[in-house]
């Protein structure tokens, strides 16, 4: 079972590479730029939160779309 899921995620990010890619700059610029500013826990929620929003959008457009 494990197998079919695993293989199901990796056919979305061949099929839709740029989305993928997408996610992963918004995620991994995220975590540069939290570490780099030193925010405090609060605005890395708040950062956290509008990624989640922001991941959802770009999901629904691009995988679907």
């Amino acid at each position: 079972m494990k197998k079919n899921s695993f293989m199901k995620s990796l056919l979305l990010h061949i099929r839709y590479p740029w989305t993928a890619i997408c996610l992963l700059i918004l995620w991994v610029g995220l975590a540069a730029m939290c570490a780099i500013l030193g925010l405090s826990s609060e605005e890395i929620i708040w950062l956290v939160c509008g990624a989640g929003l922001a991941t959802l959008i770009i999901a629904m457009v691009g995988f679907w779309g």
